[in-house]
């Protein structure tokens, strides 16, 4: 299938490190696929990392440079980013970009295609995890964090997000759904959970196992990875490290999270008499999100551990609910 259709890259910055970020720009240079934007999206880096970016970027003049006078973080700035996109009306699709990974050069041309011929609405891949000195550490962040994207569905994203924002490809016929980005003031969820929610929603999701970017990790990612993250165990020594502290944080973030996706599609979802397994309305003791936990162990999606622990914290919190209840009653 040969394919011309113009693509929008945005490329979040911020300080980034030079040297990674000049391999970055080269290997978006690098792609086989010629016709696409890149928005780089400054998120009010100093003056000198600014300067350098706009150096690093000049010679080509498919790279536009966005500066802001304010600093929103990661999540806002793709939102800004993304904005720009809606002014550009021959833009077909859009990618997501890192400021420190590199991208393979099949990586476009590869996740076009699947795009187009599956008549999707996002499509992603696997990824090599590299390090500091481009060395893959990993040759699957699927098979290390234990994903197994084929098997999502709406609820089993909203436990876990299990599609990477730099590795995706979406149609901009979603764009208008995806914007704006639900508000949040303390940053619990990011950008590309929430993008592969509302694809799910809209349309098909398809899956691509080769590896299209060279993922690096370092001291300095805002989002690492974890080796089987969501199986049992991982969850339990995640608490043992925590001293056992229990705090209902993780509860009140899907909660939150998947209120304003509901919000969001209400209309849709109340056709489809859509129950949202996080939803605190009832005293149910999170039957809900136990019958999740089943699901995600059957269906091998690999995130039980994630709803064991938000299980349990929703039955704590339906106990402090009726101890209220029962000393409103007594007094």
């Amino acid at each position: 299938m040969q394919l011309d259709e113009k693509i929008a890259i945005v490329l979040a910055t911020y300080n980034p490190n030079l040297e990674y970020f000049q391999k970055q720009i080269q290997s978006i240079k690098n792609q086989n696929y010629k016709n696409w934007v890149c928005h780089v999206v400054d998120d009010c880096s100093q003056i000198e990392y600014q300067t350098a970016i706009q150096k690093l970027i000049a010679e080509d003049s498919r790279f536009i440079f966005h500066f802001h006078e304010q600093n929103f973080n990661h999540y806002y700035n793709f939102e800004r980013g993304l904005r720009y996109c809606i002014e550009d009306q021959t833009i077909r699709a859009i990618a997501l970009a890192d400021q420190d990974d590199i991208w393979y050069p099949e990586k476009l041309a590869m996740l076009l295609e699947k795009l187009r011929s599956q008549q999707a609405v996002l499509v992603h891949s696997d990824l090599e995890m590299i390090d500091s000195n481009d060395k893959i550490i990993n040759y699957s962040t699927w098979k290390f964090e234990g994903r197994n994207p084929e098997k999502l569905s709406i609820d089993l994203l909203l436990l876990r997000n299990v599609i990477t924002g730099c590795s995706l490809l979406f149609c901009t016929s979603i764009l208008t759904d995806i914007l704006p980005f639900p508000p949040q003031v303390k940053i619990s969820w990011y950008h590309d959970w929430w993008i592969a929610l509302v694809a799910a929603q809209k349309g098909k999701i398809e899956h691509i196992h080769q590896p299209l970017v060279g993922y690096r990790i370092h001291g300095l990612n805002n989002v690492g990875v974890t080796q089987d993250a969501g199986k049992f165990y991982r969850e339990l020594l995640v608490w043992i490290s925590k001293k056992f502290k229990i705090t209902g944080n993780s509860y009140l973030v899907h909660r939150d999270f998947s209120k304003f996706f509901y919000e969001r599609f209400k209309q849709e979802l109340d056709i489809l008499n859509w129950s949202n397994p996080f939803d605190d309305k009832d005293l149910d003791f999170g039957i809900k999100i136990f019958k999740l936990l089943y699901k995600s162990l059957s269906s091998g999606y690999n995130s039980e551990g994630i709803a064991l622990r938000i299980w349990a914290l929703k039955v704590l919190l339906d106990l402090q609910k009726i101890r209220e209840i029962v000393f409103k009653k007594n007094n």
